[in-house]
């Protein structure tokens, strides 16, 4: 999450939408000209100019700004005066592909834990990890016991209070560039595409078409998980 005093905006951070790579483009500005320095992972920093949440593993409990803060504690915190007055934007993306990125990234973390099979792509090794368990066959089988079992997280409450809608622009994950273009004129800054960095990337290097990944149970699980995204921003399932 960031708040900046200087161009009086608040950014709440949603998970799985290319989130860190924005979150770093439009952190300079909550800090003092000058100061900025690109880092992956960032401890709390505040000053007049703003403040930057907590971005790493393993934070303190007792950690006051953090990354993925829900939009109601952020308000709680800056006051009603800054919450109403400032710019609030965040990220969003289909349901449907944030839930197969989220799935991807689960089985990449059991990689890095220890679990490593050789299989030449991503694809591959998910399949080989069903195998080497002996509990699926299929991805389509693999992934619909995932999302059975509470492997998507739903964060709504990066962009509603109480369950209403309560920042004033969102930017598309699928049409990321565009959209950060659009927030930047809003609130006064250059817009460099070459300045974007791609934190993360290549988690998901061979793609699975969604078509190939959801059968109707999985779909519908989504569906119902989602029903407010779909309904507001018009996203549909991939079957």
């Amino acid at each position: 999450m960031l708040v900046s005093h200087r161009k009086k905006f608040i950014y709440t951070k949603t998970a799985k939408t290319a989130g860190t790579s924005v979150e770093s483009y439009f952190e300079q500005y909550c800090m003092p000209e000058g100061e900025w320095t690109p880092e992956h992972n960032r401890e709390v920093h505040v000053s007049d100019a703003g403040i930057i949440g907590f971005r790493g593993a393993n934070r303190p409990k007792e950690t006051e700004w953090f990354n993925h803060m829900p939009a109601k504690r952020i308000k709680a915190q800056v006051g009603d005066e800054i919450w109403n007055s400032y710019f609030k934007f965040c990220v969003v993306r289909d349901p449907f592909d944030k839930a197969v990125s989220a799935f991807y990234h689960f089985y990449k973390s059991r990689e890095s834990a220890g679990v490593k099979p050789e299989y030449k792509s991503l694809k591959q090794r998910v399949l080989g990890f069903f195998k080497k368990e002996a509990k699926f066959d299929t991805i389509q089988e693999e992934f619909e016991h995932w999302l059975k079992s509470g492997g998507m997280v739903v964060d709504r409450d990066k962009y509603t209070i109480d369950g209403e809608f309560c920042v004033d622009e969102v930017i598309r994950y699928e049409n990321l560039q565009g959209d950060m273009e659009k927030v930047c004129l809003r609130i006064g800054v250059d817009w460099d595409p070459d300045r974007l960095p791609e934190f993360k990337k290549g988690i998901r290097d061979d793609k699975v078409g969604l078509s190939e990944i959801y059968t109707a149970k999985s779909a519908k699980i989504i569906s119902d998980l989602y029903a407010y995204e779909l309904d507001r921003f018009g996203y549909k399932a991939p079957i």
